[in-house]
């Protein structure tokens, strides 16, 4: 599959991107039931550039496809969008093919790459709005920080009205025929990565969005998937869409009460502590939300739609269950930042490894209640108690962090 297939998108632009069908698992986060691509990009202006490169493992199929368009010693320029090795893993191949090139990315973008490249490089800081001359061509750079490095700028090749976006507008799905109107449809590919890497940074999605909207627009080349040459407005007003309906605040009453338990006992804390927050004021709405069983979305889902969080287990062979730990994993600190929350729990000789829940809480930005409550095996009428005035604390905490007051 991976021949030296190159693209033309206009008479001065061609993809020369990589295809990689048999990938599985990308960035370990996520499944990749279609492959993906590492979309690369060549102008070839009178100062002849790239757009990001690919994975170093192809670099051998890519350095072959450039030689096919250039000497790459002519190569004034490579753009760097974003720097995770996925896109800049060839640079160090390159630069050493293309000596005298210069490097363009954001400042961010250079300082990952200095320690991702551990030498010297020729390079070119630019900012949100700068210009490049490329000869007979310009290049504008928009910045587009946190989609989804803080690095990340899109390019705008303005008399090719050609968008490179790296992850922006992507998805991760490998096809021959490589144009959105020669794939087929990926429409559940395009979700499941905005949903994946995109959707905890849509507040800086639609930033990015308000930004290009004005462009005259051809095609918009992201780094991964399909190149939008005939549907991109269609990709654009979806991305609109998913980013606009995460940003819907989260119900500042609602409270998560996940746990797992396995004797119950844990599941009964639960319980009373939802009887304490209504007591603090029947407008709140605890939820309880048994973690067993789950998939990870639902549990992400219901991170999101809640204010806070009060998360419970067993303590089991010194350490608490792995659906907790999966939980942790779900929480974004840059989206769930300073919500506050919670620990409690069951627990037999092993008590003192509660912290690990306290640890986590603080450890992923979140807001710790500053206590937690902890029952040696089951709760009887000392423990009821305890559970429903931690709760009812709880709450009132909540009140009045949202300045509103008990009735």
């Amino acid at each position: 599959m991976n021949d030296t297939q190159i693209l033309e998108l206009t008479p001065s632009v061609n993809w020369i991107g990589v295809l990689d069908p048999d990938l599985v698992t990308f960035d370990v986060v996520m499944a990749t039931q279609y492959g993906t691509t590492y979309n690369s990009y060549f102008i070839d202006a009178e100062k002849k550039t790239v757009i990001d490169t690919c994975k170093e493992q192809f670099w051998p199929v890519y350095e072959a496809k450039l030689r096919k368009l250039c000497n790459p010693a002519e190569i004034q320029y490579i753009i760097i969008n974003h720097t995770e090795p996925d896109h800049s893993g060839s640079l160090a191949n390159l630069l050493k093919i293309a000596p005298d090139a210069t490097v363009v990315g954001t400042g961010n973008a250079i300082r990952y790459l200095n320690d991702l490249l551990g030498f010297e490089f020729a390079h070119l800081i630019v900012k949100d709005g700068t210009q490049l001359g490329l000869g007979n061509k310009t290049l504008q750079f928009i910045g587009a920080p946190n989609l989804h490095w803080p690095d990340t700028m899109y390019t705008y090749l303005q008399e090719d009205r050609l968008l490179f976006t790296c992850d922006s507008f992507g998805c991760h799905y490998s096809h021959k025929g490589v144009f959105d109107d020669q794939v087929g449809g990926f429409d559940d590919a395009f979700k499941y990565y905005y949903d994946v890497i995109l959707k905890p940074y849509s507040k800086f999605m639609l930033k990015a969005i308000e930004k290009i909207r004005h462009l005259d627009i051809l095609m918009i080349c992201p780094g991964h998937g399909p190149i939008l040459r005939t549907y991109w407005k269609k990709y654009f007003d979806i991305t609109e869409q998913y980013a606009t309906a995460a940003m819907q605040l989260p119900n500042k009453n609602k409270v998560l009460i996940a746990y797992v338990s396995a004797y119950q006992n844990t599941g009964k804390l639960a319980e009373l502590i939802a009887e304490g927050i209504r007591q603090a004021d029947p407008a709140l709405e605890p939820e309880l939300f048994n973690l067993e069983g789950v998939s990870l979305e639902e549990v992400e889902q219901k991170l999101i739609e809640a204010n806070a969080y009060i998360i419970g287990s067993p303590i089991i062979n010194q350490n608490i269950l792995l659906h907790i730990y999966q939980l942790f994993a779900m929480v974004n600190p840059i989206r769930d930042r300073n919500k506050l929350a919670g620990a409690f729990g069951s627990y037999g000789w092993s008590g003192d490894v509660m912290k690990i829940i306290e640890q986590n809480i603080q450890s992923l930005k979140l807001r710790f209640f500053g206590e937690s409550v902890f029952i040696k095996f089951s709760p009887h009428e000392d423990g009821y108690r305890q559970c429903i005035n931690y709760g009812r604390a709880f709450g009132l905490k909540m009140l009045e962090a949202t300045g509103c007051e008990a009735e």
